[in-house]
């Protein structure tokens, strides 16, 4: 017999249970998600150091021929000098050495959609209100090859 329960409370079981059953799910309809669990999935980052003290940085992973940043962040003291565009341009080149033509970022009106805009990046997806008051952005960019093409 099925029985149906809901709650409100944590619970890692539950979490990971699903998080496994559509994991399985996704590797059987796209080989491209079993390679990315099986095969390497790289990490790539641009680390800002003060006294050698990280203060700052720019992280991502690299799969599926893309770059998938994660988090950029910088101290409002270190903002507006030119720093957040070496961290996105080194992290472009890194991922360009790598072989990735293409870039995917998602973040908040409040964070960095004007910055990331300013470097080639177009929006393909708004949510408006979320959260309230703001929206959330996903952005990808594309390098032009030598060739000329995306």
């Amino acid at each position: 017999m099925l029985t149906i329960r809901e709650g409100t409370e944590e619970s890692a079981p539950y979490k990971t249970f699903l998080q496994e059953k559509i994991r399985m799910y996704n590797n059987e309809q796209s080989p491209h998600h079993a390679k990315k669990r099986h095969a390497a999935v790289y990490p790539v980052h641009v680390m800002v150091f003060e006294e050698e003290q990280i203060v700052g940085g720019i992280y991502g992973e690299i799969y599926w021929g893309w770059l998938e940043i994660e988090f950029l962040y910088l101290p409002d003291s270190l903002r507006a000098q030119g720093l957040g565009s070496q961290l996105l341009h080194r992290i472009e080149t890194l991922a360009r050495q790598s072989g990735v033509n293409r870039v995917l970022v998602t973040t908040f009106s409040f964070q960095a959609y004007d910055f990331y805009q300013k470097y080639g990046y177009e929006t393909v997806g708004v949510i408006a209100d979320y959260p309230p008051g703001f929206s959330h952005y996903t952005l990808v960019k594309h390098f032009i090859t030598s060739s000329g093409s995306a």
